[in-house]
């Protein structure tokens, strides 16, 4: 079986069973990479080397690529994330390894909470508490808002960015 690193090989758009780590097999969320809000952005200053490692073709090929930096898609019927890897290629994170879920759960929620506001932005506070909860089910603890804290700032990024965000009647920021 051929290597990621293998000259000439197509890279996957998606990566199942995935997670990121950063030195010997440590964990670590994407969101600690740079998030690109424009295309053509660079990442700035220096940051950790964070790795993505996962697999596709139906779990029978392995992959192993320097990420760095993330985005995300609310114009969908689900939130779309993806990274960007050194290679300067996007690859979509799908169905986390389930020990890894825990690390970026507070990441998953935010970007599932800017989703849900984007496309209601009516919505009240209770209607969006539902639908995370709904959504994230499986996961303990319940979502709360507890769980945006870490990420404040990309919420009131994502809110000065997108009108729609700006104009929500509930107060995200």
């Amino acid at each position: 079986m051929a290597s990621s690193d293998d000259e000439g090989e197509a890279l996957p758009r998606s990566v199942s069973v995935y997670e990121f780590e950063v030195g010997k097999n440590e964990p670590v969320s994407f969101a600690e990479l740079p998030v690109q809000w424009k295309n053509g952005e660079t990442p700035d200053g220096k940051q950790k080397q964070i790795f993505l490692r996962g697999s596709f073709d139906k779990g029978l090929q392995k992959i192993y690529k320097q990420v760095i930096a993330w985005k995300f898609d609310l114009l969908n019927e689900k939130p779309e994330i993806s990274v960007l890897t050194k290679e300067n290629y996007w690859i979509r994170p799908v169905n986390p390894r389930k020990a890894f879920e825990n690390i970026i759960r507070t990441i998953l929620i935010t970007v599932h909470c800017l989703h849900f506001v984007k496309r209601n932005p009516g919505t009240s506070h209770k209607a969006l508490w539902e639908h995370l909860v709904k959504v994230f089910s499986l996961f303990e603890p319940r979502p709360s808002e507890n769980d945006l804290i870490d990420h404040i700032s990309l919420i009131g990024e994502a809110v000065k960015r997108d009108a729609t965000l700006a104009k929500s009647k509930v107060c995200i920021s």
